[in-house]
This record gives structure tokens, C-alpha cells and sequence, in this order.
């Protein structure tokens, strides 16, 4: 592989996404999330233009909503970006496993191997969907919240 300066025009969306969530701590985790789906999407959503609209989504969905809160939504993004790595390295999947975010999350809500039994796991338990019981590392417990419905 050979490594060449990009022309001055280039711009690199995942570097630009980085710095402006610099100082939003929701919007830095809700790139971290979408990071951890881009790694196995060819055309990732971009951050930028996607983070705003499921920042939103995910707060309407935090329950008691007196407690949807910036902090209990960062909880939330890096539990299922966790859930997210986990079904990346079960189902051994690359930049070119799915075309679009779109495919990426309709696999994981199929009913398919054990990564996506895995995934629908982990998500479940973030959520506190199906009985769930949220990592004790995830901070969620604490919050006494859960979700109404899949945010995504």
C-alpha cells in the first residue's frame, strides 16, 4: 500500500465529525456510535448530519422522561456502542459487510446467527427492553431509567 498526501481540497469527514463534537460530550458519544456501525458500513451516515436527529430520538425515549437527560443519554450511546463492537467481532464484519447504516442495523434486528442473538442481547439489556438488565459497568442501573422503545 502505498501512502500519499491528500490534494488540500480533501477533507476527512471522520477528523471534521471529532472536532466539532470537541466540548458536546452527547454529540461525542453519539459519534462514538455511529463509528461503531461505520466499521463494518461502505457508505457510513455521516455524524454530523445524523447526531442531532438521534440525539432527539433517544431522549424521547428515556423513561421516567423527567430523567432524560444529557448525561443518561451519553449512558446510553456507549452501551449500545459496546453492543454495537460486540456484533462487529461476532459477525466478523469489514467496511464492505453492509452498503448502508440502514442495512447494518436491519441485520442486527433479523433473526438470524448468534452474533445477532448476541447484539439483540446486549441491546435489550441496555434498553431494559424484554426484561433486560443493563452492564453494571454502564453507569445505566444508577439512573433508574429505561427506554420506551428501540430509539434507532
Amino acid at each position: 500500500m502505498e501512502c500519499r498526501p491528500k490534494p488540500k481540497e480533501s477533507v476527512d469527514p471522520q477528523l471534521i465529525s471529532f472536532l466539532l463534537t470537541l466540548g458536546n460530550p452527547t454529540e461525542a458519544a453519539c459519534q462514538r456510535f455511529i463509528l461503531s456501525e461505520g466499521n463494518c458500513v461502505a457508505a457510513p451516515d455521516s455524524g454530523v448530519s445524523v447526531c442531532p436527529g438521534l440525539i432527539s430520538n433517544l431522549k424521547s425515549k428515556i423513561l421516567p422522561a423527567d430523567k432524560s437527560s444529557d448525561s443518561v443519554a451519553i449512558l446510553y450511546f456507549d452501551c449500545f456502542t459496546n453492543a454495537n463492537f460486540l456484533y462487529n467481532v461476532a459477525k466478523n464484519c469489514g467496511k464492505s459487510s453492509f452498503n448502508t447504516t440502514a442495512d447494518y442495523r436491519r441485520a442486527q434486528r433479523t433473526q438470524g446467527g448468534s452474533a445477532e442473538t448476541t447484539w439483540l442481547t446486549a441491546f435489550n439489556q441496555c434498553a431494559r427492553l424484554n426484561g433486560g438488565t443493563p452492564p453494571p459497568e454502564s453507569g445505566l442501573t444508577e439512573t433508574g431509567t429505561n427506554l420506551s422503545s428501540d430509539p434507532f
